[in-house]
Order: structure tokens, then C-alpha cells, then sequence
């Protein structure tokens, strides 16, 4: 059985927001749906998205969730954990500051 490779990322690629776009991830289920996405969070590919769906397996596949804004709260203080580059090319919000490493548990993207 062949050993599957390690991928793991710590600030110094989540914390930059060049070098953590240019890393991408995908989920795929078998059927033709998939996730993918850059290890930023953003958006930089006309095929990512939290799911795209295979409405006649293996094709027509739909985005059916683009991504969620998500944010954290921690006492009196707001944490958004998401990241957006707007056509403009301005960011914001800058979640990917908030992420102290990337990595893969199995096949499952997991950001900290």
C-alpha cells in the first residue's frame, strides 16, 4: 500500500497571501462533485467552490455553494476568518492573517 504525502503549511505560506493563493486544494466524491479551493480561502479559479454538484453523474456539474464569510468571536472581539479579492483587486476581509497552518488529515483540507 503506497504512504500518501504529507502536505502541511504553516504561517509562513498561510500568512502571505501571494505564496497561500498559489496553493490549491481539491475534494472529490466519486460521482463527479468536488470542492476545491486556495489554501487563502479565496477564490482565483473559475472551478472553486465548497461544492459543486454532478447533477447527472459524472457531468453537468453545478456550483451550488460558492463559499462561506465565515468569522469567529472571542470575548469582545470579531474575527473574520474569511478572505475575498474583489475585482478591483482589493482584500477584504483578510482572514488568511487569522490562519496559523494548513494541512491535510486523509483527503480533508484543514486550516488552523
Amino acid at each position: 500500500m503506497s504512504q500518501l504525502a504529507k502536505v502541511q503549511f504553516g504561517r509562513e505560506v498561510c500568512g502571505s497571501l501571494e505564496v497561500a493563493e498559489a496553493r490549491e486544494w481539491l475534494v472529490t466524491n466519486g460521482l463527479g462533485g468536488f470542492a476545491s479551493g486556495s489554501v487563502a480561502g479565496t477564490s482565483t479559479r473559475r472551478y472553486h467552490g465548497l461544492l459543486f454538484a454532478a447533477l447527472q453523474p459524472p457531468t453537468r456539474r453545478t456550483l451550488l455553494v460558492s463559499g462561506v464569510d465565515e468569522s469567529a468571536r472571542y470575548l469582545d472581539a470579531s474575527y473574520s476568518l474569511a478572505t475575498n479579492r474583489w475585482l478591483s483587486g482589493f482584500i477584504s476581509p483578510r482572514g488568511y492573517l487569522q490562519i496559523e497552518s494548513f494541512f491535510l488529515e486523509g483527503t480533508t483540507p484543514v486550516w488552523r
